[in-house]
C-alpha cells in the first residue's frame, strides 16, 4: 500500500506560507520603495551654472559659459565676445557623460551657494559673474554674484573692523579694535573648478572660438 509523502509536502506547505508572510510583510514597504524611486526618475531636474569673466585689457572682452543638465541631458555653451560687442563667437556642445553633473557637485562643494558678492579689489581689470540654478522634486533655487581678483581674496582679502558705541562709555581705541579677516578662499576654487572643466572636445573647440576673437 502506498503511503502519502508526509514528510516533503509538510516541507512544501512551510515554504509556501513562509513566501506568502514574507510577501505579506515585505511587500508593501518594496512597493514604497518602488513608487519613490520611480518618481524621482520622473520628475523634472535642472542644473544650470553661468561663469561670466569680463576682461578690460586684451582682445576678448567678455566671456561667458553655460554648463546645463536637463533631465539627464547636458550640454556647455560659449559665448564670447570683442570689447565693442562686435564680434561674436560661440558654440554649443551636447555632452554624453556626467561632467555637468560633476562640475555641480564641485562648485556646490566649493560654496557657490553661501559667496556673496564682493567690492573690487586687487586686480580689478578682469571681473567674475557666477549664478547657479537647480530645480528638482518641485523645488528650485538660484544664486549670484561678482567678484575680482580671486587670489586677493584668497590671500589679503582686507579686514572687517567691529566698532560699537555707547554714549556712556568713551569712544574706543581705534588702534585696538578687534577685527575679522574677509580672506575667502573658496573663492579662488570657484575659479579653479570651471577653468578645469574638460569634457571630451571642449577645450579644443574653446580654442578655435578664442582664435576667432584674437585674430580680429
Amino acid at each position: 500500500m502506498n503511503r502519502f509523502p508526509i514528510v516533503p509536502v509538510a516541507i512544501v506547505a512551510l515554504t509556501i506560507a513562509a513566501a506568502i508572510g514574507a510577501w505579506v510583510i515585505y511587500w508593501p514597504i518594496e512597493s514604497q520603495r518602488y513608487v519613490a524611486t520611480r518618481a524621482v526618475v520622473r520628475s523634472p531636474s535642472i542644473i544650470r551654472l553661468v561663469y561670466t569673466i569680463k576682461h578690460e585689457r586684451g582682445a576678448i572682452g567678455q566671456e561667458t559659459f553655460t554648463f546645463s543638465n536637463v533631465d539627464g541631458n547636458a550640454k556647455v555653451a560659449y559665448e564670447g565676445t570683442n570689447h565693442t560687442g562686435t564680434l561674436v563667437a560661440r558654440f554649443t556642445e551636447p555632452l554624453e557623460g556626467y561632467e555637468v553633473a560633476n562640475l555641480f557637485g564641485e562648485v556646490d562643494r566649493d560654496g557657490i551657494w553661501e559667496l556673496p558678492t564682493m567690492p573690487p579689489r586687487g586686480d580689478t581689470s578682469t571681473s567674475y559673474t557666477v549664478s547657479v540654478y537647480q530645480s528638482t522634486d518641485n523645488k528650485d533655487g538660484s544664486h549670484r554674484f561678482s567678484f575680482t581678483d580671486p587670489h586677493y581674496w584668497a590671500t589679503t582679502g582686507g579686514r572687517q573692523y567691529h566698532i560699537h558705541l555707547d554714549k556712556n562709555k568713551p569712544v574706543p581705541d581705534l588702534l585696538k579694535l578687534q577685527s575679522t579677516s574677509l580672506a575667502e578662499p573658496r573663492f579662488g576654487k570657484l575659479v579653479n573648478d570651471f577653468e578645469r572643466f574638460n569634457a571630451p572636445g571642449f577645450r579644443a573647440t574653446l580654442a578655435t572660438a578664442r582664435a576667432k576673437l584674437r585674430a580680429a
